[in-house]
This record gives C-alpha cells, sequence and structure tokens, in this order.
C-alpha cells in the first residue's frame, strides 16, 4: 500500500507500511497526527462497520485523532450481521474494542454537517484476501 506524501505524520501497525512518527509515550501526543494504520479484528457485511479491538493506548487514541484513519481488513474475517459479529467478539480479551463505520459526522451543530468534529475526517478500509 502506498502512503500519501502529503501525510507527514504517520502511524502504522501494519507491516510494509513505514510510520514516520515514534509510537509516543503520551497518547496526547498524537493529536497532530496525520495518518493512522491499523487492523480491524472482524467486519460486518450489514453496515460497513468494523471491530478494532486493541490494548494499545496509542492506537486507541489513533483512531478518534488522526485526520485520516486506514483500516485494513482480512476478508475471511468478515461476517454477515451485528448478531455474527457479537457471537465472535470477547469484550474482556483487550482493553478497548470499538465498532468503527466512516468518518466522524454530525448535523447538531446549526444544522450544518460537520465532518471530522470527534473523530477522523477520513476514513478507508483495505480488504485483502
Amino acid at each position: 500500500m502506498h502512503v500519501p506524501t502529503d501525510a507527514p505524520r504517520v502511524l502504522s501497525v501494519v507491516p510494509g507500511i513505514s510510520s514516520t512518527v515514534a509510537v509516543p509515550a503520551d497518547p496526547h501526543a498524537l493529536a497532530d497526527l496525520t495518518l493512522l494504520v491499523c487492523h480491524a479484528a472482524l467486519g460486518v457485511a450489514e453496515n460497513g462497520a468494523v471491530w478494532i479491538a486493541t490494548n494499545d493506548t496509542w492506537v486507541r487514541a489513533g483512531l478518534f485523532l488522526a485526520e485520516r484513519v486506514v483500516i485494513v481488513l482480512a476478508a475471511a474475517t468478515i461476517v454477515s450481521d451485528l448478531h455474527e459479529a457479537y457471537a465472535c467478539i470477547d469484550i474482556r480479551a483487550t482493553s478497548f474494542g470499538a465498532f468503527v463505520a466512516g468518518p466522524s459526522k454530525t448535523a447538531d451543530i446549526e444544522q450544518a454537517l460537520v465532518i471530522g468534529a470527534h473523530g477522523p475526517k477520513e476514513l478507508t478500509l483495505i480488504v485483502v484476501t
């Protein structure tokens, strides 16, 4: 996968994708992160959500602080619906888990659509076979 050259602050946990920043001791240091590249444990065909589970505080922070997020998902881990997804998840296995379904969007501020108000402005899902 090619990381865009306009992404100067990249943090990746995916082999083959180089990070340009080191894993910080304090996740607050990711406040100006341009791009986070991470894996999802499973995907849900019904709604396009992916389950991300991790013990790494910096991945958790990066999901919400990065301007853009790229998530890599193995095609074999896609289930049909949320009922099947919940049957596959062990919520006690990691300290953090969340279904992520796209970039942050809200329209509750003066009825105007705002993208990235409380999360990434852009989310790209890459499904690999």
